[in-house]
């Protein structure tokens, strides 16, 4: 993240945003990770031990040609994001034919307390499915999406009556874990969000989301998290 921003509080609501940034990467920016991801898998024999597990090694060129995406639009990502101070590593994930990311909630951290803290995720398509694939989050007024355990606590990091999600990631969810067990009982609704290849989705850490099943060719996309108090 580019130098310059004013370190802010996290507001619960920041982290029950959703925005975009349109043309985050050009069409060649779009053209040229795909083709670098073909080469390392064909290189290194790269396949997914579960739906939807990532790929976090990328090829230098990937990680330069994202990061400098990144880096170019500060001021629209902490428009909605003004806390944020950074981003963690970009990752891969790719859906095939009949494949999709169950519905899961990353949450801000196991310790929301430890720095830093990830405030949202951005995801970037680089191949749409032909059909499916579609990106979903999902709003509730339930409450068994919050942990209880952090209720009342302050902390300099977090404005005045901050609340945390309960965490159920899809690795765990795809194992079925009984700590995600909850996410199964919560009835959301979901939002569809068509953002086509080269345009960047930055959603709310503390949501419901994931990605429809794929039912004709494959969707390929790019993840990242972002951070305050680095």
């Amino acid at each position: 993240m580019a130098e310059g921003g004013t370190k802010a509080v996290i507001t619960l609501a920041e982290t029950l945003a959703v925005d975009t940034v349109d043309a985050i990467l050009t069409p060649e920016e779009t053209a040229l990770p795909a083709r670098a991801i073909d080469e390392h898998i064909e290189r290194t024999g790269w396949h997914p031990a579960y739906v939807g597990e990532e790929l976090t090694a990328l090829p230098d060129s990937v990680e330069r040609v994202l990061t400098a995406a990144t880096l170019r639009h500060p001021p629209e990502l902490r428009r909605t994001f003004p806390s944020v101070t950074g981003c963690s590593p970009w990752q891969f994930i790719q859906f095939e034919a009949g494949q999709g990311a169950a519905r899961h909630m990353d949450g801000i951290d196991a310790d929301p307390f430890a720095a830093p803290r990830h405030v949202a995720r951005v995801q970037v398509v680089v191949e749409d499915a032909a059909e499916g694939g579609a990106f979903f989050f999902e709003t509730t007024s339930s409450d068994e999406v919050w942990d209880p355990r952090h209720d009342g606590r302050q902390d300099p990091g977090y404005a005045a009556g901050m609340r945390f999600t309960r965490i159920a990631p899809h690795d765990r969810i795809s194992r079925d874990a009984p700590d995600t067990d909850w996410i199964h009982r919560v009835r959301g609704n979901p939002w569809t969000t068509p953002a086509g290849p080269g345009t960047a989705v930055v959603y709310r850490a503390q949501l419901i989301h994931g990605v429809t099943p794929v039912t004709a060719g494959r969707s390929r996309r790019f993840i990242t998290g972002l951070t305050a108090g680095d």
